[in-house]
């Protein structure tokens, strides 16, 4: 059981974040912006999201969803061939995780960000812990 939802675990954010990067690299901030606040629409009113149509956020989400793109590709082929590639678990969640921490620096420093990004929040600070734990229960046998 550990393993199906470690495998799932990982390839659900590695398609998510080829996909989400992919749509900001040919789609740019706004679009993709509306894209996922339309969709957040349908559970949840979280209002107009401003601050993303200027040309330095453009510019610097699609520089970074290069990158976003290629771990992405990193933690599909981990899925694929787990028992080959378990080694890199950990430091993958810790990236992931990572970034959800960088949010919730944002969030205090800065203020409360649009309710997707609370939501992108919780799924990254959450997600690798639950992951963290199949990993260790399939590590111990």
């Amino acid at each position: 059981m550990a393993r199906s939802v470690l495998k799932f675990g990982l390839f659900f954010i590695g398609a998510a974040a080829i996909l989400i990067g992919a749509m900001f690299v040919t789609l740019g901030v706004k679009t993709t912006a509306s894209v996922f606040n339309a969709l957040l629409s349908l559970i949840h009113d979280g209002g107009v999201m401003n601050g993303v149509d200027n040309a330095n956020a453009d510019s610097e989400l699609r520089f970074y969803s290069v990158i976003f793109i290629g771990f992405g590709i990193v933690m599909v082929q981990t899925a694929q061939n787990l028992s080959r590639h378990m080694s890199r678990v950990p430091f993958l969640l810790l990236l992931f995780f990572g970034g959800g921490v960088a949010r919730l620096i944002s969030y205090i420093m800065v203020g409360t960000p649009h309710s997707l990004f609370i939501l992108l929040m919780a799924v990254e600070l959450v997600m690798p812990v639950v992951l963290g734990f199949c990993y260790l229960r399939i590590r111990q046998g």
